[in-house]
């Protein structure tokens, strides 16, 4: 279950940009993306379809709080609601008019051949990556996992994140399987969503190429270790409704950082990421930015938005933290 033979070294990374310099991303001349990745929610119209207008107007103020990156179709962009010919209707549309960040898709299909067809979609229309997950539901082992991601990273055009996420997933990369994966040329973006934090500290000085990043949710405590580790930044959820604190608490890790103003602003942000986290994603997410007045559109059903005592809730946390939309 090695490389493929025509694998021979690892090709710069630079998946990113932040708002202040325009990304310039190609194969050949690529920077190690750095910041803040944003998981964007899709907005639907009430009949299901999607609001592509409105998707605008997130990007745009996602620009302008300074986020470096966008993840589209994750669960807080409700992806695995898409069919195929909504996602590549979506891939068609958001990537033609491509903005100044990074804009990753998550590509995860129904089994190996469904997500790589997904993959070259996204690849076609100018996505800077895809991001993977294993199928839903199937629970594949360690070896048939490698082989889905590595089958996948030898036939994509574009560089692969992987995400590890035993919660949704059912199945949890060991270490090795980590390490295997990670040395391969076109896998560049890792994400670990396994509560086994401290192995982080194993595979991520092993990898010094790959783009190591932290995550928001609560529950697992994976955005302070990471960090301190040198995660290039923090991948999100809760940065679809505060874009501005996410993009400063996402600045990576040196020896200039003020660790009590990052601490400071965590204790802040963390109330409303345990909030946001507390409901079935994007359910508390979009609730709140509509609230808010930012245009997250409609759920797909059987999902239903929170009540208005609910709402409350999240926004006075969100303002506490420093919210400043409508």
């Amino acid at each position: 279950m090695g490389l493929s033979a025509d694998h021979q070294a690892r090709p710069a990374i630079r998946v990113g940009a932040n708002t202040e310099q325009e990304s310039e991303i190609s194969m050949d001349s690529l920077s190690r993306f750095q910041g803040s990745l944003v998981a964007v929610v899709t907005p639907f119209n009430e009949d299901g379809s999607i609001d592509y207008g409105a998707l605008a107007e997130l990007v745009r103020i996602q620009e302008e709080g300074g986020t470096a990156g966008l993840f589209f179709l994750s669960v807080a962009g409700e992806g695995a609601t898409l069919t195929d010919a909504e996602f590549d209707e979506f891939t068609a549309k958001v990537l033609s008019d491509k903005s100044a960040l990074a804009n990753l898709v998550t590509c995860t299909g129904r089994y190996t051949e469904d997500s790589l067809r997904r993959v070259l979609v996204a690849a076609d229309h100018g996505a800077d990556g895809a991001v993977l997950t294993v199928p839903a539901y199937m629970g594949p082992d360690q070896a048939q996992t490698a082989r889905y991601f590595l089958d996948i990273a030898d036939r994509s055009p574009i560089p692969i994140g992987i995400f590890n996420n035993p919660a949704r997933a059912m199945t949890d990369l060991d270490t090795a399987t980590v390490d295997e994966l990670l040395s391969h040329p076109n896998i560049m973006l890792h994400k670990d969503g396994s509560s086994r934090t401290g192995r982080l500290g194993e595979f991520m000085p092993r990898h010094p190429d790959v783009c190591f990043m932290a995550d928001d949710a609560p529950d697992q405590d994976i955005l302070i270790g990471p960090m301190v580790l040198g995660a290039a930044g923090i991948a999100s959820a809760g940065g679809n409704v505060l874009p501005r604190e996410f993009a400063a608490l996402s600045t990576p890790w040196d020896e200039n950082t003020d660790v009590e103003a990052f601490r400071q602003l965590y204790t802040k942000v963390w109330p409303v990421m345990r909030y946001l986290y507390s409901f079935r994603s994007p359910i508390g997410i979009k609730s709140v930015m509509n609230a808010l007045g930012m245009p997250a559109g409609h759920l797909r059903a059987p999902l239903t938005p929170l009540s208005d005592e609910q709402v409350a809730v999240g926004l006075e946390l969100v303002r506490a933290a420093g919210g400043t939309q409508a």
